[in-house]
């Protein structure tokens, strides 16, 4: 029997109140209260620091009215865009309006740059042609505003999800009264959870100079994911948490944080569990954002069928086929992502790509492919539930416990959701997926090995004192760092899942040799096909003819007495 604060437990996590009329509705609730049983991983916390210095930027007339709304609330400061006259010098580019009593400083110059966040935003203008801080133009004390707000027609900032303290309106004047009101309370210290968290020793993003996988940086609708080289970095102060740069990451360099991957799939486990032994048909899961998502839910939640499971996640860009799959194997009938008009078109657009890649897998193990799928909410219709179940699936449950490495989520997924006659040995998947393998030519392979030097997942490995190239296609994850680095192009990708597990994980050779033999002495040095090469190359070079060509088949030793003897 589910007590009063149990039953306040269950709706906070929710957002909404869930009907109780029915056993199947008790049933759900019980089920969301099991999940909620056991202690949930901490993250770390990002702090904003502001001191209510607000700068806007647009034209001065229309600057100086708003600014007449926020006197005496913040600090203001004008960058006047339009109507300026950058060769009047610096003396007519920095002057004063006062409002109220209230002195605030103005410059005229060109925008060139804003950068930042909340609390650290860096303004650069041009002035006679040079670029300079803005708030070193004004004298500030500090070299950066803590908000931003920007009238300019073009906004200077054109993500999806601008970072936190900056407002662009200048297309959306009806919203100003609650922007203004938000600003005014951006005067303190601001926390909020670190969504991601990122392991660059097993990030695919580059090494030794060759870039590879970007996944991460394309999906992210915030700019907050950006490369520093053969790696990544996280500016943790722009990043909105909207998480589909660790859904779509395919090593698990980047992982959620809020929630982690293992809390999520063992409050799954557990509700499912708990829903089981209430006896009910399994449930479609439907996954939902905490904000917008919920909003839209506590307006319909009265008309879920008792067959429907929400489940509230902090965005659901979050949420890949490691979660879903998880789901199906804990005994979820089906799966559905509930998106909205705020939903950022690139998360939607990897929304898509996952839903496009579990259909294939779920398909090639013979489960049904249509049991995920996005749920737009103006498609919403209660009539469109129960979702179509698959019995395979539900009446088969796993219980594994969940785990924070994403492949190790996936390796427990697919063993549990192969059948034992598969009807595939192999499933072809869409370009750029996560498995696959790669074909080597042996015809142009040298054996060089530049492939291994960069492979950041140990998919390909060398023979150590034989010259051979080993592949495992578990660990492979489709970067293309080895294609790419092939200076002979023997490389090609192909992206597909080898159903058997135990093949997956095997080693086996893609190519070998025997060791070239000094032509002097016999010593081993080099492989037969690179020393072709090399001559082939070399052969009509003026510094390798006649006996130079053949140093080239001496080891290191014999090489230098040929050259002494010449």
């Amino acid at each position: 029997m589910m007590t009063r604060s149990d039953i306040s437990a269950v709706d906070e996590f929710l957002a909404f109140s869930l009907p109780s009329d029915t056993a199947g509705q008790l049933a759900r609730r019980d089920a969301i209260a099991k999940a909620m049983d056991s202690r949930q991983s901490t993250t770390a916390l990002v702090v904003y620091r502001a001191t209510g210095l607000v700068l806007i930027v647009g034209p001065e007339p229309y600057a100086l009215s708003v600014a007449e709304e926020l006197v005496g609330k913040v600090t203001l400061a004008i960058l006047a865009t339009e109507g300026n006259n950058p060769s009047a010098g610096l003396e007519k580019t920095v002057f004063t309006r006062e409002i109220d009593g209230q002195i605030i400083l103005v410059v005229t110059a060109d925008l060139m740059n804003v950068g930042g966040h909340l609390g650290a935003f860096e303004v650069t203008v041009d002035v006679n042609g040079e670029g300079q801080n803005l708030a070193g133009l004004m004298n500030l004390t500090s070299q950066t505003f803590d908000v931003v707000l920007d009238l300019g027609r073009e906004p200077a900032i054109t993500l999806e999800l601008p970072p936190p303290g900056y407002f662009a309106v200048s297309a959306d004047r009806e919203n100003m009264p609650k922007v203004l009101e938000e600003i005014a309370g951006l005067n303190g210290e601001f926390e909020k959870p670190q969504y991601v968290h990122y392991n660059p020793d097993i990030c695919a993003h580059g090494e030794r100079g060759i870039t590879g996988c970007t996944r991460c940086i394309d999906t992210c609708p915030a700019g907050a994911v950006i490369s520093i080289g053969e790696r990544v970095e996280v500016d943790v102060h722009r990043c909105h948490g909207m998480g589909s740069c660790s859904a779509v990451c395919p090593t698990g360099a980047l992982t959620y944080a809020y929630p982690s991957l293992s809390d999520t799939m063992n409050g799954l486990r557990r509700a499912l569990a708990a829903w089981r032994i209430s006896g009910m048909p399994a449930p479609c899961i439907l996954l939902y954002d905490s904000e917008a998502g919920a909003e839209y839910l506590r307006t319909v939640c009265a008309d879920f069928p008792d067959g429907v499971l929400p489940w509230r996640v902090e965005e659901v860009g979050s949420t890949g086929i490691e979660v879903w799959l998880s789901a199906l194997a804990y005994g979820a009938a089906g799966i559905r992502i509930l998106t909205h008009e705020r939903t950022p078109g690139s998360v939607l657009t990897a929304l898509a790509q996952q839903i496009e890649l579990v259909r294939c897998l779920l398909e090639g193990l013979d489960h049904d492919g249509q049991s995920i799928a996005e749920l737009p909410a103006v498609e919403f219709s209660s009539s469109d539930w129960p979702w179509g179940v698959d019995e395979r699936v539900a009446s088969d449950v796993a219980t594994f416990g969940g785990v924070d490495n994403k492949r190790d989520a996936l390796r427990l997924v697919f063993d549990h959701l192969t059948p034992e006659s598969p009807p595939l040995e192999t499933i072809a998947l869409p370009a750029a997926s996560p498995f696959g393998q790669i074909h080597v030519d042996t015809a142009l392979c040298t054996l060089c090995m530049g492939c291994v030097s960069v492979c950041p997942a140990g998919a390909l490995a060398d023979g150590s004192d034989t010259p051979k190239l080993d592949f495992i296609e578990w660990n492979c994850v489709q970067c293309g760092l080895c294609e790419r680095a092939c200076p002979e192009n023997a490389i090609t990708l192909e992206a597909r899942l080898l159903v058997d597990s135990e093949t997956r994980l095997m080693k086996r050779n893609l190519n070998e040799e025997e060791l070239f033999g000094c032509i002097t002495c016999g010593k081993p040095f080099a492989t037969k096909s690179m020393i072709d090469k090399i001559s082939e190359t070399l052969a009509s070079h003026r510094m390798f003819q006649g006996d130079a060509l053949d140093r080239l088949k001496m080891c290191e030793d014999c090489r230098v007495k040929s050259m002494f003897e010449a």
